[in-house]
């Protein structure tokens, strides 16, 4: 049994209709309109579930919204599409962004977006406000959205953990480093002009003779 003393967040369900929900899921929406103000919504976490398609939305998303929509064949309905968090409620005309997609009285606007890994079927509640899931649908819900932040903490481990091994690598050789050659007493060496074998200008060094094999 879970020894976690740390409260879930309220979870609550919104039914939005085709193809406004997918819009929501994709995050090319930041508002779902709603008639009146659901108590306790600021804070809290929204199931995005999709209701039927609606075409008068879908003509007003190729027309205005600069969306070309999915036709209704192409579409999921009556099922749970995505989760959200509610950032803001607003009530016309108090409004905290400008956005085409808001019409009120009531905008619920979202935050953090996260798609389902897989749909999960459900019976839509009532359009334009906020309405409880099923438990077992809440639960499976649950499960979906804590695979995902489940998926998205490891990548973001990997990545943090990469990007330290990069960092503590030694620094690449410069050109100069690749070019340049040194002899043993740190002093940079040349080409002879005659034999093009690299030479050491340090008297310290011995002479150079040209019959003698090039050696670095």
């Amino acid at each position: 049994m879970s020894t976690c003393t740390t409260p879930r967040a309220r979870l609550l369900a919104v039914t939005v209709p085709q193809p406004y929900a997918y819009s929501v899921a994709v995050r090319a929406c930041p508002v779902v309109n709603l008639a009146e103000v659901p108590p306790g919504a600021l804070g809290s976490y929204v199931a995005v579930c999709a209701g039927e398609y609606d075409e008068g939305i879908a003509h007003w998303m190729d027309v205005h919204g600069g969306i070309r929509p999915f036709a209704s064949e192409d579409i999921h309905t009556g099922t749970v599409l995505a989760v959200a968090r509610v950032a803001a409620v607003s009530q016309w005309p108090d409004v905290p962004r400008e956005s085409r997609w808001y019409v009120g009285p009531v905008g619920l606007w979202l935050a953090d977006v996260i798609r389902l890994p897989e749909l999960v079927s459900v019976e839509p509640g009532p359009a334009a406000q906020c309405w409880e899931l099923p438990e077992d649908v809440r639960a499976a819900v649950r499960a979906g959205y804590a695979t995902v932040q489940a998926e998205d903490k490891a990548r973001w481990t990997d990545f943090n953990a990469r990007a330290a091994r990069a960092q503590s690598r030694p620094p690449a050789p410069t050109l100069k480093d690749k070019l340049l050659r040194l002899c043993n007493c740190r002093r940079a060496m040349t080409p002879c002009p005659t034999c093009k074998s690299f030479r050491c200008l340090n008297p310290d060094c011995g002479p150079h003779a040209c019959h003698q094999e090039a050696r670095p």
